[in-house]
């Protein structure tokens, strides 16, 4: 293994200068295999000779020759590993020294053993009040940097030992293991001869000793984003008499079954892992050609050899291209659509189509969708493109006709439906609406263009609804995705939940209506961080509203009443914020009985809240980045957000219990309350006295009042009319 020292000291010009001299020797070697041929192998053919002894020097002299032809061809083959050892030592080398040089800008310091650190923050003012903060951000600040550099110096390193591991094993694999004669099929250096190395060790699938797979797992990891690599790997699968495409499904299948097995899984699941990424790569931008893609798609919809004619082949392609490849729009598209005709086309469904594998649990391997819709979900614009409802009716059959695989979902624990066909929807699902995959930490992306404000649209008002009662039947595994999509388009939302809109949300907006948009919440809000989410965007963007308002609005105008649009603002604020109580009220009645459930709901509830309001990672944490209109608020919008969700979680612990008679806006007011809160924070911040925030007819007084008024309308009519409460 190279060490971070060693990286960081070597000099590689030696290395390079091998391989020229081997390359030399090649070359004097065909010289010599020239020479042997005109004047050893020719000169007595043309001189006459016959008889037992001229036939004997002939086949010696044959011998001779191939010994030449061949040991140039070893030489070239070893020039070539040593070069790509070279130029992959020397690209190692660079990003170590690329780091090294950021190390400086960043005040860090690398020491002899790769270990990173940073210098003592200035005492300077250590008898300040806010010391200890400052110290405590500075620290997280360096400590974050110098995670990020030592990864960098970790990665180069890596790179380093990966090809001075391949380097070892292409050298003693082309150079033979024979003492008597030379290797006649030397493979060489570059992308190709490593996947004619790779492609050897993969038609051995389960009898790999464990060398051999680290080797496998090494090539594989190094080359599978080389077009060269992976189209040569693809062209050069073969399982007995099958090739092509049906050799690519048949080591698929059997590396998915090594990869769960008990044994040597996780190597097995890299090495997968990687042939998925070789498939993504060989089939960018067309390549392997459309007949090869076409041949793909036919081998994927034949049946199976069973006696039941599953066509258990095509969740075998699709498993393969959910495991981690980076595939192209195009070819996501082509498989996406040939797969929802196939399957909307079939007199045969579900199970009776793809096999008793099928009906896993929550939709486990067995369908084909899943893995095609994990893979989608790492490409935003793919997903887009296949849900868009201007372009195909692909979203409509996905959420309307479609039938799921009858796993109970509502039983399974979170780690089973993570991995389920309906997850997988959802996450592609959610990648459409907002432009971003799910799984990384990209920006927000605005503004949301046509096909993703339609795909949430279509979402919202196919899943919300003409009317109450099927609010609680949303999937489990869509619920956080719809409630990550709901955050994502807290502008749009807030106009939904806050006003009687006649028409979009704004310009180019949604077409929702209110009730459909809380009907979706209630069913997300089965799962208290799903409902957290959108409680949370909600509070952040009246924050975010509610700074854009300044110190003058507390100033009342010549008839001693608030700003008219700071006081409607405030009243539109509560009726969203009652909206979102009734959607809480109406779960946690629901589940009246369930102690259980309760416990489940505050525990997670106050760790959403106190856990994280006042922090970034809170995004992490519920698997979303700094998005959903979450751009990061100033100062005085982040305070509301902290005091508003702590006052509103105290009040809604309390509520827990709240008894079932009355309406639910004399039981339930911690929205209210937050209101309230948020409003008397924002009038201290701009400099208005507590005796006047707190006088009859102030005000904020005033703003207080009313905001209550609309807040309890509000919670009484979506308890109501959208959720269908006597």
């Amino acid at each position: 293994m190279v060490s971070y020292q060693e990286l960081h000291e070597a000099d590689f010009s030696g290395v390079t200068e091998t391989a020229e001299a081997w390359a030399a020797m090649a070359k004097a070697l065909e010289g010599l295999d020239e020479r042997v041929g005109r004047d050893l192998t020719n000169t007595p053919q043309r001189a006459g000779w016959q008889g037992g002894a001229a036939d004997e020097a002939g086949r010696t002299l044959q011998t001779v020759d191939s010994d030449f032809t061949q040991a140039a061809d070893v030489a070239r083959a070893l020039a070539a590993i040593i070069k790509d050892a070279a130029e992959d030592f020397t690209a190692a080398r660079r990003d170590l020294d690329a780091a090294l040089h950021d190390a400086i800008d960043q005040k860090l310091t690398v020491a002899a053993d790769g270990h990173v650190s940073w210098p003592p923050m200035s005492s300077e003012g250590h008898n300040d009040p806010d010391y200890q903060d400052i110290l405590r951000k500075y620290q997280a600040d360096m400590g974050g940097r110098a995670d990020v550099l030592s990864a960098r110096l970790t990665r180069a390193v890596d790179r380093a030992t990966a090809a001075d591991q391949r380097a070892t094993v292409a050298l003693q694999g082309d150079v033979g293991t024979s003492t008597t004669s030379f290797n006649p099929h030397p493979y060489g250096g570059g992308d190709a001869a490593d996947a004619k190395r790779a492609t050897d060790l993969l038609s051995r699938t389960g009898t790999l000793s464990d060398e051999e797979r680290r080797r496998l797992e090494n090539l594989m990891a190094a080359n599978a984003g080389s077009k060269e690599f992976a189209t040569t790997l693809l062209n050069g699968l073969r399982a007995g008499d099958v090739t092509g495409p049906d050799a690519l499904l048949l080591y698929a299948q059997r590396y998915g079954e090594l990869s769960h097995g008990k044994q040597d899984a996780k190597d097995y699941q890299d090495i997968y892992g990687n042939l998925s990424q070789v498939l993504a790569t060989a089939t960018k931008d067309g390549g392997m050609g459309r007949e090869w893609q076409d041949a793909l798609l036919k081998a994927a919809r034949r049946p199976d050899a069973s006696a039941a004619g599953y066509s258990g082949k095509y969740a075998v392609l699709t498993e393969l291209m959910g495991a981690r490849g980076d595939y192209d729009k195009a070819f996501l598209e082509k498989v996406g659509n040939d797969l929802v005709d196939f399957e909307r086309t079939s007199k045969h469904k579900g199970p009776d189509l793809w096999g008793p594998l099928y009906d896993q649990a929550a939709g486990g391997p067995g369908d084909p969708m899943g893995g095609l819709l994990r893979a989608m979900s790492r490409n935003p614009e793919a997903s887009k493109e296949f849900l868009d409802p201007a372009a195909n009716k692909n979203l409509d059959y996905l959420l309307k006709e479609r039938s799921w695989p009858r796993g109970l979902e509502s039983a399974m624990p979170g780690s089973v439906l993570a991995g389920g066909s309906h997850a997988a929807f959802g996450d592609a699902l959610e990648a459409a609406a907002t432009g971003r995959d799910p799984h990384g930490n990209q920006p927000p992306v605005r503004p949301h263009d046509r096909a993703m404000v339609q795909i949430m649209d279509t979402a919202i008002t196919t899943l919300g609804g003409d009317k109450a009662g099927s609010e609680n039947g949303l999937p489990a595994s869509l619920r956080r995705p719809l409630a990550n999509m709901i955050g994502d388009y807290a502008a749009d939302t807030h106009d939904l939940l806050s006003k009687d809109l006649p028409g979009p949300s704004r310009p180019e907006g949604l077409t929702a209506g209110r009730e459909q948009l809380l009907r979706v919440i209630r069913g997300t809000a089965e799962d208290p961080e799903a409902f957290a989410v959108i409680h949370l965007a909600e509070t952040r963007e009246i924050a975010r509203r509610m700074d854009e308002f300044g110190p003058g609005n507390f100033t009342p105008d010549v008839t001693g009443r608030p700003n008219p649009k700071f006081a409607g603002f405030v009243d539109e604020s509560s009726k969203a914020l009652g909206a979102l109580d009734a959607v809480r009220a109406d779960t946690i009645l629901d589940h009246k009985a369930d102690a259980q459930f309760k416990n489940n709901w505050q525990a997670k509830m106050d760790y959403h809240i106190y856990g994280t309001a006042a922090n970034v990672l809170k995004m992490s944490l519920f698997r979303i980045p700094e998005t959903a209109d979450w751009f990061p608020l100033g100062d005085i919008a982040q305070r509301l957000v902290d005091v508003g969700t702590s006052d509103w979680a105290n009040r809604a612990n309390a509520e827990l219990d709240a008894k079932a008679q009355g309406e639910v806006s004399t039981n339930y007011t911690a929205g209210e309350l937050q209101m309230m809160s948020m409003l008397q924070e924002k009038a201290r911040l701009s400099l208005v006295s507590e005796e006047d925030i707190a006088a009859p007819g102030s005000v904020t007084k005033q703003l207080a009042d009313s905001a209550g008024v609309h807040y309890r309308s509000s919670i009484d009519r979506a308890y109501h009319n959208a959720l269908g409460n006597p």
